[in-house]
């Protein structure tokens, strides 16, 4: 996409209406902001939430808004005899750039093509072999196909592909540049609407930010169509919108070094069952998912971050373990025994309070959550058993500051204000629960134990390491 606005004039239709009206769509690419502006003499019932607004410009090009929102002003002046005229300003969640459609029926898609933020470096495979012959004293250039890497169910196949070319300028400069680009495909086994395939993308980018553990963008997006006449090319379109939450003129964080993260590389083997378990659960755990997505993208308070990384394991511990303590007709026998007891003016009081009592309280699924692994058996246990609470006195120490922390900033109790944890602690605390949160949606996937044991065991080591590092600066053991 062009840096600069573009401006382009044309007749547009709105779904349901048969006349055509004339008006100028404004793009501006850069800040992934458009805006449709129509003009009449007369007033339109145009509604306020059209589905679909299409047309072709006088240059050639179709573009087609999908779910869209109508604005309306009238104005007169002296240029137009006084005479009213009317403007009515559409914008959408989605524009779609190279195709007119006719009915909204029709916006259907047959493949997709994206990518996310990172993916050439969460994705790289080494697709270069250089090597140099002594006898005629040249190097040799060698780029092999990469193969597909793909998850494949009944609804789509999701393919992560390759392509390596050289930047073409090696005859005018000292060195050549040889460039791997990589890029997701969805192809669809039935016709897909936008908003799903939209979904499904951004269910990839989460999984690679969970992967990554840094904020991950969908960058742009191509589609194939799905044309209700059978044509023999299928030209692909451009999407982008206000839905489309693309990184165009952020500053993206980049990865550092590969042991610092989950690469696709080491899931190469599993990630077809990865992917699986991936979409299959998203649904169940889109709770979870959020609350810990929210730490990535929204600049908030330590303490805001701490709290929804708190929900998001709560949320972990009430959809993924058991979650009653006793048989539930055992604590209805309980609650009928104790309403018995209590006279009828409060019967309804206590019954309310008894609603949830025989959920674990956060304390218990924390006490859970904080032992990953209780086999002693187990050829790790060793680092199982350390693994979220080895900066900590003790397990019942770590919940204990939780629970403060948590319940002071929820209700502002303050009996609790000086039981919380605060400033870097706090800071270091947050920090280990997003260790947590991740280590169990990474398990959800079935991905190699060891894998998810190596990476967790690093971040939780870096938390130490920080800790040690503030100790010291605060003796006055560390200048910087």
């Amino acid at each position: 996409m062009e840096n600069t606005k573009q401006l382009h004039y044309g007749e547009w239709f709105i779904n349901g209406e048969e006349t055509s009206i004339n008006g100028v769509i404004e793009i501006n690419p850069l800040e992934n902001s458009y805006s449709l502006t129509l003009y009449s003499d007369t007033a339109l019932s145009i509604p306020y939430y059209p589905d679909m607004v299409s047309g072709k410009t006088y240059d050639g090009k179709a573009f087609t808004l999908y779910k869209c929102r109508t604005g309306g002003s009238r104005s007169t002046s002296m240029v137009h005899d006084y005479k009213d005229k009317f403007t009515y300003t559409i914008t959408s969640d989605y524009l779609l750039e190279g195709v007119a459609f006719d009915k909204v029926e029709d916006i259907l898609i047959k493949d997709a093509y994206f990518r996310v933020t990172n993916l050439d470096k969460w994705a790289f495979q080494n697709a270069v072999d250089v090597k140099f012959e002594e006898e005629d004293a040249e190097h040799i250039i060698t780029t092999k196909m990469l193969e597909d890497i793909a998850h494949r169910n009944e609804e789509f196949d999701l393919k992560i592909t390759y392509m390596t070319s050289p930047d073409y300028k090696y005859k005018f400069t000292s060195s050549l540049t040889i460039t791997t680009y990589v890029q997701v495909e969805l192809n669809f086994k039935k016709p897909t609407d936008i908003v799903h395939a939209h979904s499904l993308m951004n269910q990839f980018r989460d999984f690679c930010s969970l992967c990554t553990t840094v904020p991950t963008f969908i960058e742009e997006i191509r589609a194939v169509p799905h044309y209700p006449n059978d044509q023999e090319i299928k030209f692909p379109i451009k999407i982008y919108g206000q839905a489309v939450d693309t990184n165009l003129n952020r500053n993206k964080e980049d990865l550092k070094l590969p042991f610092d993260y989950i690469s696709l590389e080491k899931i190469k083997d599993t990630f077809d069952t990865c992917m699986g378990n991936w979409f299959a659960k998203n649904e169940k755990l889109k709770p979870v998912i959020d609350c810990y997505s929210s730490v990535k993208y929204h600049r908030t308070s330590y303490e805001r971050h701490f709290l929804n990384l708190v929900q998001a394991l709560e949320a972990f511990h009430r959809l993924t373990r058991k979650n009653n303590i006793l048989p539930r007709a055992e604590h209805r026998a309980r609650v009928k025994t104790i309403l018995e007891a209590v006279p009828p003016e409060y019967q309804e009081l206590v019954k309310g309070r008894l609603s949830y009592a025989n959920e674990p309280t956060l304390h218990d699924r924390l006490e859970e959550l904080l032992t990953p692994n209780d086999d002693y058996s187990h050829p790790e246990a060793g680092r199982y058993h350390h693994l979220f609470t080895s900066d900590y006195e003790s397990k019942e120490a770590l919940i204990i500051d939780i629970k403060n922390t948590r319940n002071y900033n929820t209700h502002f109790d303050e009996r609790l204000r000086e039981k919380t944890v605060k400033g870097e602690k706090l800071v270091q605390l947050t920090m280990l629960l997003a260790a947590m949160i991740e280590y169990y949606l990474l398990t959800e996937l079935e991905m190699d134990e060891k894998t998810i044991l190596d990476i967790t065991w690093d971040k939780v080591r870096q938390i130490s390491t920080r800790k040690e590092l503030f100790t010291h600066m605060k003796d006055g053991k560390v200048s910087m």
